[in-house]
């Protein structure tokens, strides 16, 4: 049974670019998190002994590349416990970087959306440009349909690697974009900007029922010039509607 109690949710999408954790970088990322306060948030590229007290979802240790111990593509932590879980979403995604389950009433679906080069030049070596990216999305498409059919309203979140709406990406990327994620959904992220005035690649989407007001971009850069990530974070509101 799905326990609903959202009136107002406060969430956070980061990714860390593998901090090591007992590094200042580790430790300011960590301080800026304390001080948000989220009740749910999804951690990309992250060391999981960076990850506070809580109840986690973890993507699989193995996400195609050379394992080193604690790292995870993508990881959903929450203040609350989750219930109906899914560490896998569909076979035919690439592994590891699919996560979601339920809490205070909405699905999260936590994602790391393989980048344009994964495995082209590095890790197998056997890719085309954005050849993973297309087939997480087609797997993806089947997923969010299949979530939206349910009553429990939706949550989309991590890193999606395409800046929305379409600016450099090829036109086919971005449409496939577009058709995995349901036409009802409202990408609250779409055509935001950093510090430095790049658009964003992580994001957040929202179903029907379920409003996300965007209240931070976390810079990359921290006011007195360390560099914590080659990812904004981003804060948001989640309200019921």
């Amino acid at each position: 049974m799905v326990t609903t109690s959202l009136s107002k949710m406060k969430c956070l999408t980061w990714n860390l670019e593998w901090a090591s954790p007992g590094s200042r970088r580790a430790k300011t990322i960590m301080d800026h998190v304390a001080a948000i306060e989220p009740d749910v948030a999804c951690y990309t590229e992250v060391v999981r002994d960076l990850i506070p007290h809580g109840h986690l979802i973890e993507g699989a240790e193995d996400y195609g590349y050379a394992i080193k111990e604690g790292r995870r593509k993508v990881i959903l932590w929450s203040k609350q416990p989750w219930e109906a879980t899914d560490m896998v979403g569909d076979d035919n995604l690439p592994p590891g970087r699919f996560v979601s389950g339920i809490t205070r009433g909405v699905r999260f679906v936590g994602v790391c959306i393989p980048w344009r080069d994964a495995h082209v030049s590095t890790g197998r070596k056997d890719r085309n440009p954005w050849e993973d990216h297309l087939a997480y999305l087609t797997a993806l498409t089947g997923i969010l349909r299949r979530y939206a059919e349910d009553s429990v309203p939706v949550c989309l979140i991590g890193d999606y690697n395409q800046r929305i709406p379409r600016l450099s990406q090829p036109l086919a990327v971005a449409d496939a974009m577009l058709a995995a994620i349901p036409g009802s959904f409202m990408v609250a992220t779409a055509g935001m900007r950093d510090r430095e005035g790049l658009a964003l690649v992580d994001h957040i989407a929202c179903s029907p029922g379920l409003t996300a007001s965007i209240q931070e971009i976390i810079p990359k850069v921290s006011d007195d010039g360390l560099r914590l990530s080659d990812h904004p974070g981003i804060v948001a509101t989640l309200f019921a509607t």
